[in-house]
């Protein structure tokens, strides 16, 4: 739906596509096994400071929270399954307010995150803290670290030194030098930015690991 993919390939074979097919094959194998080693070991050591989700899955939940205050629910049966959120007129909301149906039994809500995401949307928290249920309940299982750690659980192993590989008996392939693409009018290979990529200013830093303020991926008190 989005080009968000495709800039991802991009960035994998960026200064590479212009390599033979081995070539851009073993880069892309040692930028995978980099990339592998190194967010298992980030997921290893969240884990271990204590947290439960990653940083961008706690910031949306806390977002989503501070929204939560600024609505009031309504219970509509005795087994907490089907509630109607309604939004407080506030400054700060610049349109007309709005009421929201949340059933809980099916992770379903009017405004559509909640089912979309499987991550609980201010509507769903406001419902939780009513009916005192515990929000990670409703947060899908695909965003704890226990089950992103298992998607870098994969090991890669060393390819042997070429003398070792079978004997090749297929057909040879020669490029066709016509073909190459021409160097002078070569679109650029960096990415155009915007302000989107200008950085939030008096931001505290964190470990790139642990994701805690105080101290830096070199001495990680939770690294191992």
């Amino acid at each position: 739906m989005t080009t968000n993919l495709a800039e991802c390939i991009n960035s994998v074979l960026k200064g590479a596509r212009s390599l033979p097919i081995c070539a851009i094959v073993k880069t892309i194998f040692e930028r995978s096994k980099d990339w592998f080693v190194e967010r298992g070991i980030k997921a290893e050591c969240m884990l271990r400071a204590g947290h439960l989700y990653p940083k961008d899955i706690t910031a949306q939940l806390c977002k989503n929270e501070q929204q939560s205050t600024m609505c009031i629910v309504q219970r509509y049966d005795k087994q907490n399954s089907e509630f109607e959120v309604q939004e407080i007129p506030t400054p700060q909301l610049r349109r007309r307010p709005m009421s929201y149906r949340v059933k809980l039994n099916e992770w379903w809500c009017d405004c559509g995150q909640f089912q979309a995401l499987k991550l609980p949307c201010a509507h769903v928290i406001v419902v939780c803290s009513f009916s005192h249920l515990q929000l990670a309940t409703f947060v899908s299982p695909v965003y704890s670290l226990n089950n992103i750690l298992k998607a870098y659980e994969i090991q890669f192993h060393p390819v042997q030194n070429q003398d070792y590989w079978s004997p090749y008996t297929g057909p040879n392939m020669i490029p066709d030098p016509h073909m190459r693409r021409s160097k002078a009018g070569r679109p650029t290979t960096n990415r155009i930015h915007n302000e989107i990529d200008d950085p939030i200013p008096n931001r505290p830093k964190k470990c790139s690991y642990c994701r805690n303020e105080g101290h830096n991926r070199t001495n990680c008190p939770y690294r191992q």
